[in-house]
């Protein structure tokens, strides 16, 4: 095929969330490995991690560009720089931001129309970029939504807007089925519910009622998933929701997994891990939108100190905690990366691709983000659940209750943040979860029984449909094959 004729992707991921950004690139990156051009959308903040990902594929003539448009943040009367919902620091700063991406679709229109250097085929858009499908209606192409949830939490929330969820919000304490996968029954208390059926939010009602509109319209819905993971859910969504939804995950192995070399928290981390028993150490993150409160931080510590199993345990904002929750860490912890050091905190970035695949990981204590859950799934390790937000919980349900790979720390309240209208990372919010609690649930996990075992074999054997759904003929495979011919078909209609 001559590369002018290639279909021509442009993917605008949502600006707000690393951990939509990321998988987004991902895909970019996959597509252009099946021979497709491929033109990134992002804001000067977020470029630079766009690149790094790029620039990890080695591609064989195809076309992958990254585009950066500016984000008008002070407009919008935000702080200089301010692109991400986890640069946000305050709720009242929300409204502002989504304010600030509508200026920044209008850019984003302005380029594709006239600015662009070839016109786009598709467009493949983050999910609260709305503004894009009256864009590619100009544009006479499809538009596809990545919303960064997997398809069973999808599926969950289509049921839920078919059971009127959104008119008639449950009550914080009442169960609310979620059995969409037979023969699995779910249940979730109504105050674990996405944000698309909570009754307060810091972006309104609006939003989420725009993002449900823009979502019953596109083309079709991209998943970073593989169709053996989730028991049939991408059909099940697509059946439900009359659109097509395609399953091309995971992402995070498009290309092995690499180390910044300037990075000396990578190094640490690895070489730290170097010195650990195989299967021995439990590694603990909770994203990178993650922010307990310092009162519940602390029995985790507590907890993590004390367990049997050697801890490389991931801190977000370890910086603006409280004096004596810093100083009880610094006594407690070692940050130094001494490989006799039994718990290791990390206060900057980790490379968690890298960390998972290591033969020292044996158990991995999540938030439960569809991201670090997929991760987990691609490199075998089974999980200590401990959902925070948004999808989560529904997450946790897959992960515990459907795959068996995993077991729940007990979490039935979600953190607050940002989004919520809750104070973000609330010293005030007491623990729900004490350090026994989490004990319990790692020794379910690590101790070698019966329970545990079988979770390593679950966990293994999704690893295996994870890796040959991307190999040619798999599932993700075809389904890369299945978009791009689409658009290709589309294209030559139009022209």
């Amino acid at each position: 095929m001559e590369t002018a004729r290639k279909p021509h992707f442009v993917l605008v991921p949502w600006i707000g969330s690393i951990s939509h950004i990321v998988p987004m690139t991902d895909i970019g990156c996959l597509l252009a490995s099946h021979g497709a051009s491929v033109a990134i959308i992002t804001t000067p903040a977020n470029a630079s991690l766009v690149q790094s990902r790029v620039d990890r594929v080695t591609l064989d003539g195809a076309v992958l560009a990254v585009t950066t448009i500016p984000f008008p943040a002070a407009e919008a009367g935000l702080p200089e720089g301010c692109e991400r919902l986890d640069l946000i620091t305050s709720p009242a700063m929300v409204p502002g931001f989504f304010e600030a991406n509508k200026k920044f679709g209008e850019a984003v229109e302005q380029y594709c129309l006239r600015d662009a250097p070839r016109r786009p085929s598709c467009i493949v858009s983050g999910m609260c970029h709305t503004w894009t499908l009256p864009m590619t209606r100009n544009l006479g192409v499809p538009c596809y939504i990545f919303h960064g949830f997997g398809a069973f939490a999808l599926l969950c929330i289509e049921h839920l807007y078919r059971q009127g969820r959104h008119e008639a919000i449950a009550s914080a304490d009442e169960l609310v089925d979620i059995s969409v996968l037979q023969p699995f029954e779910c249940k979730i208390l109504g105050r674990q519910l996405p944000p698309h059926f909570l009754p307060s939010t810091s972006m309104g009602s609006g939003v989420m009622q725009e993002v449900r509109e823009f979502d019953m319209a596109v083309d079709g819905v991209v998943v970073n998933s593989f169709d053996e993971l989730e028991h049939g859910s991408a059909a099940l969504l697509a059946a439900a929701a009359g659109r097509k939804v395609l399953a091309v995950g995971p992402v995070s192995l498009c290309c092995a997994p690499s180390l910044d070399p300037q990075s000396d928290d990578a190094r640490r981390c690895m070489s730290w891990l170097d010195g650990k028993k195989a299967k021995s150490v439990v590694y603990v993150s909770f994203g990178s939108a993650g922010c307990m409160p310092p009162a519940q931080l602390m029995q985790l510590g507590m907890a993590l100190v004390s367990c049997r199993w050697p801890v490389m345990w991931v801190i977000r904002g370890a910086d603006s905690l409280p004096d004596d929750v810093k100083v009880w860490l610094r006594e407690n912890t070692a940050g130094d990366g001494d490989p006799d050091s039994k718990c290791l905190v990390v206060r900057g970035w980790a490379p968690q691709v890298a960390i998972l695949a290591h033969p020292a990981v044996g158990g991995f204590m999540t938030h439960c983000g569809w991201g670090s859950t997929l991760e987990s799934v691609a490199a075998g390790v089974p999980m200590v659940t401990w959902p925070l937000f948004a999808e989560q919980f529904v997450n946790e349900k897959l992960i515990v209750d459907v795959l068996g790979i995993g077991v729940s720390v007990g979490v039935t309240k979600p953190t607050a943040n940002v989004l919520t209208a809750g104070k973000h990372g609330s010293g005030e919010a007491k623990a729900e979860v004490g350090a026994e609690q989490v004990n319990s649930a790692l020794e379910k996990l690590m101790d070698g029984g019966v329970a545990g075992e079988d979770m390593w074999r679950k966990a293994l054997a999704c690893k295996a449909k994870a890796n040959a759904s991307l190999k040619e003929g798999g599932s993700s495979y075809n389904n890369l094959e299945e978009l791009i011919q689409s658009v290709s078909e589309n294209s030559t209609e139009q022209s």
